[in-house]
């Protein structure tokens, strides 16, 4: 019987690597993505779309 999930430590490594070597940093897009999906939950509904884009910046 063969194995269909075969783990290859060598492709974690090098996918740890690559992260660590990379000059991006993800954390602020990630703020305001997370920032404009909470507003979106808490403005369902309101018609004024214009306070909604003045609230995300």
């Amino acid at each position: 019987m063969s194995n269909e999930y075969n783990y290859n430590p060598e492709e974690d490594l090098k996918a740890v690597s690559n992260n660590c070597e990379s000059v991006f940093f993800l954390g602020a897009s990630e703020g305001v993505n997370r920032k404009i999906k909470a507003l979106k939950r808490s403005y369902y509904g309101f018609k004024n779309i214009n306070h909604f884009y003045a609230r995300i910046f």
